[in-house]
């Protein structure tokens, strides 16, 4: 089943960096343009110089944002901003945060993970998602130019007993090595495990479990194909972080999709053709459009349209697909043929945000923004362990983990 190792990880040196909440960043794929600007304005050894570079107009094979990527990790471990321990470790990591005012703790460790091929019968890795191509070129890239694995991916594991949560919780009661506020206002707070026996039972009880991923395709598929180019052993692994599926702290929100290039006629006969599938219902505000989502029972699909100013609620019953695929395949597909076939083109976007989906539409910027509930954990750990796999961005694990607390340097 699942192989992990403890790993000599690199930190940055607290002796150097004051403020270790000024150095870090959230997973490359969540951060906007405007957020990858404030984090290279916040400290000139912040990790999104490594993470994710700007382009220059003239950059080149030889002089580009990979490069120079390769070029701030090696000074900054040559000048000790960055400083490997001595000991194989694994990390304790806890993230204390607030959802729709409920208090919450969600605990877990990083460590490195053996990679191996999804789907096959072995496996104890499994994804959640599709893939796209473009996000692993470029990540290819990247880990070709640093032999380094910068952010973790995120993997679930099942241990009802919460063995491996008292084991951590023990360790947690000691004073962390970090212990920051990010820019959410999330609490986060890091330990480093070298008890050798500590570290071996973790190993050992990981050892029969099966795994999920849930943030982290893209890393996990271009680390094994990397490793596969390289054959070396220590290319092998790739840094992890672990939490279990019983725990207080799993929270997966809706992504939200926003659609852009549907004209005022595709936009008119798309709402004549949902009625054929859905019973459709005029909503008057954003709190109902929340209600209305909310209030769906286990039988039914609900997903709520957002359209020149005005709330559509649409409702499925006694289907039993996960949401996001109900959404894609009887909405998304539908809308993209439809403006297809009179010369347009959809394009699509995600977020998070509710209020950020509305101002989009009202600012003119998307057409449509389509609104829809989160998918729940075991729907998730579900389609993971069949085999089968949802669109992209079809869940949103929240908080993200941070990139920057622990580095694995090949």
């Amino acid at each position: 089943m699942a192989v992990i190792a403890p790993l000599k990880g690199t930190l940055y040196n607290p002796e150097k960096i004051k403020d270790l909440s000024k150095v870090t960043a959230p997973p490359y794929d969540v951060i906007s343009s405007q957020e990858q600007e404030d984090l290279y304005n916040s400290d000139p050894h912040n990790i999104i110089h490594l993470l994710l570079g700007k382009e220059l107009p003239e950059d080149n094979e030889k002089e580009n944002k990979y490069t120079r990527a390769r070029t701030f990790l090696n000074e900054w471990r040559e000048k000790g901003v960055l400083k490997q321990d001595k000991e194989a470790c694994i990390y304790a990591y806890s993230q204390e945060f607030e959802v729709e005012g409920q208090d919450k703790k969600r605990i877990g460790f990083m460590a490195l993970l053996k990679l191996e091929d999804f789907d096959t019968e072995k496996s104890s890795v499994h994804p959640h998602e599709n893939t796209l191509t473009a996000p692993k070129v470029d990540r290819t890239k990247l880990i070709s130019s640093i032999e380094a694995n910068l952010g973790p991916v995120f993997a679930i594991f099942s241990d009802e007993e919460k063995t491996i949560d008292n084991i951590l919780a023990r360790e947690m009661a000691k004073q962390p090595i970090i212990d920051i506020m990010d820019h959410q206002g999330i609490r986060n707070k890091f330990w480093r495990i070298s008890d050798k026996d500590t570290v071996g039972a973790v190993v050992r009880l990981m050892k029969d479990k099966k795994l999920f991923i849930a943030d982290g395709h893209h890393r996990y598929e271009v680390a094994l194909e990397f490793s596969k180019a390289k054959k070396d052993p220590k290319y092998g692994y790739i840094l992890t972080y672990f939490t279990d599926v019983y725990g207080d702290g799993i929270v997966v929100l809706p992504t939200h999709r926003l659609l852009a290039g549907a004209d005022d006629s595709v936009l008119s006969d798309f709402k004549d053709d949902l009625k054929k599938t859905f019973i459709l219902e005029d909503i008057s505000s954003k709190i109902a459009a929340g209600d209305f989502l909310s209030e769906a029972s286990p039988s039914e699909k609900r997903f709520v349209l957002y359209i020149k100013g005005k709330f559509i609620g649409l409702r499925l019953d006694n289907n039993d697909l996960l949401d996001v695929t109900v959404l894609h395949d009887l909405v998304i597909e539908p809308l993209k043929k439809k403006a297809a076939s009179r010369g347009g083109k959809i394009l699509i976007d995600f977020t998070k945000d509710l209020d950020y989906a509305i101002k989009m539409v009202d600012e003119g910027k998307f057409s449509v923004s389509a609104m829809l509930n989160s998918t729940k954990i075991t729907q998730v750990r579900d389609m993971a362990f069949s085999g089968k796999r949802m669109p992209q961005k079809s869940t949103y694990f929240y908080p993200k983990v941070l990139t920057g607390l622990v580095i694995n340097v090949f």
